[in-house]
């Protein structure tokens, strides 16, 4: 098995292949070599050779053990519970470990910035086409700047070393950038000026400048859009800036302009209005509800009245008569 795995680790270094598809191939080989393992040990007690084939059983269990790791690892990417690498490269002193650590938690301070614009329904928001000019761009680089000195704007390549920026860059061919997909805008909003609609963003709504025109939400038109539905900004992400991407000896950094991405929700206009007819039908209905009490109660008012006057039309002959 170990030759087996030596020999792929010689075929795969003369292909440029990353380290994830490395560790699949490796996993998948050492599954298969785990069983043969069990084989041989199963063998060795049928043959009587007791010792070696407990110990061979227990390092398949081992191996077995140790490939379900990387399974969960490579192919779910997720951590299994009883993962021991980090203890491993602890008692290693492993200096990447506390490097690694330092830049899970920084990302985790720019996981906890959210936006406070609200929450859609995921069916009810479709991306949308911005289109920028040259003010627009330097707008965002204004908004980039301000971010970044509020240590708002992470520019580590999501902790991605020299190597795996390389490599990314030479699968997909685009630049790698320094702060990944991009960082969400603090605030955000859509503005109808001219017949435009303008995206307007910034750290805040009082220093907030327009980044981009909507031209298209989905496949339809902005204005045709609008003439059916209300429209709303959902997200708006700023993305460029500084990159790198592949070149003959290493990496080339330069710097891009910022960008903008947005997704824009909706909702009908026509139910705005059918809200506002079923209120007006139940507050009827419910004055309707109110009148009828009212009407019944005047009308035994008016039968008690007449009935109080018929008794005081009678003399004192008539009770007499009567009794």
């Amino acid at each position: 098995m170990l030759s087996l795995l030596d020999m792929a680790n010689h075929f795969l270094g003369y292909f440029n292949v990353n380290t994830t598809l490395k560790g699949r191939i490796y996993t998948i080989l050492g599954f298969f070599g785990d069983w043969y393992l069990l084989y041989i040990g199963i063998r060795f007690i049928q043959n009587q050779g007791y010792l070696r084939g407990a110990l061979l059983i227990l390092v398949f269990f081992a191996l077995m053990y140790f490939t379900l790791v990387n399974f969960f690892f490579y192919f779910l990417k997720r951590r299994f519970v009883l993962d021991p690498s980090e203890k491993i490269a602890a008692l290693l002193g492993d200096e990447r470990l506390k490097e690694q650590e330092s830049r899970f938690n920084e990302h985790d301070r720019y996981d906890h910035f959210a936006p406070a614009t609200g929450l859609y329904d995921e069916k009810q928001v479709i991306p949308a086409k911005v289109e920028l000019n040259g003010t627009n761009h330097k707008n965002l680089a204004q908004i980039a700047a301000q971010l970044q000195a509020a240590n708002l704007l992470p520019q580590d390549y999501e902790g991605h070393s020299d190597q795996e920026v390389l490599n990314q860059a030479k699968e997909t061919n685009k630049p790698v950038f320094a702060i990944g997909e991009g960082t969400p805008l603090p605030y955000f909003d859509l503005r109808e000026q001219d017949g435009h609609f303008v995206v307007y963003a910034g750290m805040n709504q009082m220093t907030a400048l327009p980044v981009g025109r909507v031209t298209r939400v989905g496949l339809s038109d902005i204005k045709q859009a609008h003439e059916q539905f209300k429209l709303f900004l959902a997200t708006a992400v700023l993305q460029g800036g500084v990159a790198k991407s592949a070149g003959r000896s290493g990496v080339i950094e330069r710097r891009l302009p910022y960008t903008v991405k947005v997704e824009v929700a909706f909702s009908e206009k026509n139910s705005a209005s059918n809200a506002t007819s079923q209120n007006s039908s139940a507050f009827s209905e419910s004055q309707t509800s109110t009148e009828d009490p009212m009407r019944s109660f005047a009308k035994s008012a008016e039968n008690l009245d007449s009935v109080n006057n018929s008794l005081s039309n009678k003399t004192p002959q008539n009770r007499r008569e009567n009794r």
